[in-house]
């Protein structure tokens, strides 16, 4: 546990700062926990049957790195390989038991929303801290994927770890919390290479931070500026180090200087290319020129759509899983919540310019990143736990403003901004839930369905294929696949009447004819 100075801003009179951090770790977990339950009996449990999807791509690099660690499949990895070999570690000791794999990503989160406390407590206050971590805890797309195979809960836990290390140090300037801070930039870096985005600017955060003062309390003195240099390079090193052992692996497998990962370039096709549309989208066309107007154009375009309301699906469309699974409308905080206030926030910041530039670079680095290759809405998670530090401390400053010392007007202004941004980019598609999202749904559905019913798991089946049949009603399938379900329940009444409605909805579905065959010939 990190001591603090006695020296503190003041937060709340009369408000048990310790007891509301406590609880709301304890609502954080919860909710997550709450959510796992009504998970389970979902298609998007199970990993295994999601085709062409990262979950299923993870969780089987996973087994491939347990039966062979160094060597793996034999190929340069062409994603960051952080989250596989984490996933392998819990995959071994929870004996492959996903509920459990799910409890410890859901512990990271909650966790999440500790460190989230500290940044903002190290930032500005402790009540700044606790109303950060307040919203992380109820941020619905945090919550929906700490219980998924994915790797952005996991690459913003570390994101955030190091920025918070990073500003430990610069409190205690201890060589303990330098390497720390190292080891979590080597992580980070595994886990997302983006990272690297940020290192110029921790170059000149940490060369303009408190000259008055050493950055390192060690036995022989180094004066300003060396002191700076010598600890942005040290930082590096390290992270260097806990790379080194991937990048000697990916030369040994495949004979080429690939340091963490080969998919870059294939991103930023994705992203810049003259077809691209800021989405996740493989284009055909050719690669656009940084150079080039029409580049700037896309870019642009790409950042208006990163700051847009609407959460931008791949492997997950937040919107159905709320419709799945309604306790998740307890999640309240959402982008559009967090973002225009976070913004305007995250401008107060420029009033301690030398202490947060490096907080203020950080939190641009992380919509740079996203911006320079193509929106995705679990790519916006480090901005978005970094946003929510200053939206809570702009709450918090206008409430000092107004009810302390009494001034209105800046206020005012700060929040009528604030309403004409949040105006202006409360825009996505006509559909929250677009066909393509409730197709691959239906895919994943049949094929959950069809798992359970031969291996004889009726009661899943039944909760699969009534979620399927509440997002497509009219799909022939989803009613034959119902009517399947009262088969083996031994409702045949119902079973018939499903079969009726498939027959009405599609005349000629080949596998409802096929059924009643065999039906008849018993």
């Amino acid at each position: 546990m990190i001591k603090w100075r006695k020296k503190e801003k003041k937060g709340i009179k009369g408000f048990d700062k310790r007891k509301a951090v406590l609880l709301i770790l304890l609502l954080a977990f919860l909710l997550r926990i709450s959510y796992l339950f009504f998970l389970k009996d979902t298609v998007f449990f199970n990993p295994y049957i999601m085709d062409k999807h990262d979950q299923k791509t993870f969780i089987l690099w996973a087994e491939q790195i347990l039966k062979h660690p160094f060597y793996v499949d034999g190929n340069v990895f062409y994603m960051a390989p952080f989250y596989p070999y984490f996933l392998a570690f819990v995959h071994l000791i929870s004996n492959g038991n996903l509920f459990l794999i799910y409890i410890v990503q859901i512990l990271f989160d909650v966790f999440l929303c500790y460190l989230i406390y500290l940044l903002g407590k190290i930032l500005y206050d402790e009540a700044t801290g606790i109303l950060a971590s307040f919203f992380c805890a109820f941020y619905r797309s945090f919550v929906i994927y700490s219980s998924t195979i994915l790797s952005d809960n996991l690459i913003m836990f570390l994101y955030i770890s190091f920025i918070t290390s990073l500003y430990v140090f610069l409190m205690r300037k201890s060589l303990k919390w330098l390497i720390i801070t190292g080891i979590l930039l080597g992580f980070s870096a595994l886990a997302k290479p983006t990272i690297g985005i940020f290192l110029p600017f921790l170059f000149i955060g940490l060369l303009i931070y408190d000259k008055k003062d050493c950055l390192l309390n060690l036995k022989f003195k180094i004066g300003y500026p060396q002191d700076r240099i010598f600890t942005f390079f040290f930082i590096v090193f390290i992270a260097g180090i806990v790379i080194l052992p991937i990048t000697i692996r990916n030369w040994y497998v495949g004979r080429v200087f690939v340091p963490i990962c080969s998919n870059g370039p294939e991103n930023w096709r994705i992203g810049n290319s003259a077809d691209s549309i800021g989405l996740f989208y493989y284009p055909t066309g050719p690669l656009l020129s940084p150079l080039s107007l029409d580049f700037w154009k896309l870019f642009l375009k790409k950042m208006y759509l990163f700051f847009t309301s609407y959460e931008w699906p791949q492997n997950m469309n937040i919107y159905l899983m709320e419709q799945l699974i309604p306790l998740l409308k307890i999640a309240f905080v959402r982008f559009g919540l967090i973002i225009p206030l976070g913004l305007f926030g995250l401008i107060l910041f420029f009033k301690n310019f030398r202490k947060n530039f490096l907080f203020i670079t950080f939190t641009f680095s992380n919509i740079l990143w996203v911006v320079l290759f193509f929106i995705v809405d679990r790519y916006r998670f480090p901005a978005v736990a970094c946003f929510s530090i200053s939206a809570a401390y702009l709450i918090i400053w206008a409430y000092k403003e107004i009810f302390k010392n009494k001034k209105i007007l800046y206020p005012f202004l700060m929040f009528f901004l604030i309403f004409i941004f949040a105006y202006i980019f409360n825009s996505g598609p006509s559909e929250l839930l677009p066909r393509k999202s409730k197709e691959i749904f239906g895919y994943l559905s049949a094929k959950g369905i069809g798992e359970d019913l031969r291996e004889k798991k009726i009661k899943q089946a039944y909760k699969k294929a009534t979620a399927f049949l509440k997002i497509l009603p009219d799909d022939p399938k989803s009613n034959f696949l119902m009517a399947l379900v009262y088969y083996e329940m031994g409702d045949r009444e119902k079973m018939f009447w499903y079969l009726d409605k498939t027959f009405k909805l599609n005349p000629e579905f080949k596998p409802a004819k096929e059924f009643l065959e065999d039906l008849n010939r018993k």
